[in-house]
């Protein structure tokens, strides 16, 4: 997964970096509240820079440190799984020291996420196609493509033909071609559940910015809120739902039903208190918010399930 951690460390925006320019030199530290005279607080570390800025400053933290973990973890955890919306606003507010940097944590609990996925539901123990099905499906494509050849109007055949364009010539070669990629993914399950496993992580990551871009359209008018902030947030919400999804993947099944219906409800609650705690908003503005954001994440992971298993496919070689 090494491309995955260059494109992850990339795009990490919650780090703290030494090349930051410390604005803030002169003023009371936003983490602690001692008053700092040099680059970093004298009392707790931190770097007296503030974050909002153009986006582009803001692509700072290193690999290097990306797996740097320390004590906050444990005040980072509490927080995030049991505060919807709270870590967010300590983060952007100055309080950085205290906790895990935000990709950094997206980072942890994706890979926590995909492990227990990948490990407890192998997508190769769902692909076992028999014969008789393989069959079936290899018959369906040529009868649908031959269907296609034969709605062409009579005169437009004998124009194509005129101008000498064999349209069963090629539309044989593009037949051919679908009909061996198919079959190639059918004969090779093992090899289609790793590219599942190889794309999946990859192209999720998209839903992130697609997160991001959501939050900034949904709080336009808030010019209070940069870009930023909606980068933080949409990094916290992520980082809980991998996190939360990893431990039920595991302990579901020793957990009663109860415990999954609760859970839905609990990650329908905690995406509504977050919109509302982040972005300061009441129970009607924060409720309207909360549906357009089910509906933005519903589509987006639609496509990226879709594109998941076209781009597996077609990477199956036969």
């Amino acid at each position: 997964m090494s491309i995955e951690l260059e494109t992850a460390g990339a795009a990490s925006l919650g780090g703290l970096s030494t090349r930051q320019k410390a604005d803030l030199s002169g003023q009371p530290c936003q983490n602690c509240g001692h008053m700092v005279e040099g680059r970093f607080c004298p009392n707790c570390g931190q770097l007296a820079a503030s974050f909002h800025r153009p986006i582009t400053s803001l692509i700072g933290e290193t690999i290097s440190d990306m797996f740097t973990l320390d004590g906050r973890l444990a005040r980072t955890l509490p927080v995030l799984l049991f505060r919807p919306g709270r870590l967010t606003t300590n983060y952007t507010a100055g309080k950085r020291a205290r906790y895990v940097p935000p990709f950094r944590l997206f980072l942890i609990a994706s890979l926590a996420f995909y492990l227990a996925l990948f490990a407890l539901v192998p997508p190769g123990q769902y692909i076992n196609i028999d014969d008789e099905t393989r069959d079936e499906i290899t018959q369906s494509i040529r009868e649908g493509q031959e269907a296609a050849v034969a709605e062409i109007p009579e005169d437009a055949r004998e124009r194509l033909e005129r101008a000498n364009i064999e349209i069963n010539a090629s539309d044989e070669w593009f037949r051919q071609d679908i009909e061996n990629q198919v079959v190639a993914v059918l004969n090779n399950p093992d090899q289609f559940a790793a590219q599942l496993e190889n794309w999946l992580p990859r192209l999720s990551i998209l839903l992130v910015p697609a997160t991001i871009l959501a939050l900034c359209i949904l709080h336009i008018w808030r010019r209070s809120l940069y870009v930023y902030d909606h980068a933080i947030h949409a990094l916290h919400l992520h980082s809980w739902v991998y996190l939360t999804g990893a431990f039920f993947m595991s302990a579901g099944s020793w957990l009663p039903d109860i415990f999954l219906y609760g859970y839905l409800f609990w990650f329908l609650f905690y995406v509504w208190r977050s919109l509302a705690v982040a972005g300061s908003a009441g129970v009607f503005m924060s409720g309207i918010r909360f549906f357009l954001m089910l509906i933005t994440w519903t589509v987006f992971i639609t496509l990226i399930m879709v594109a998941t298993v076209i781009i597996s496919g077609l990477s199956v070689q036969a």
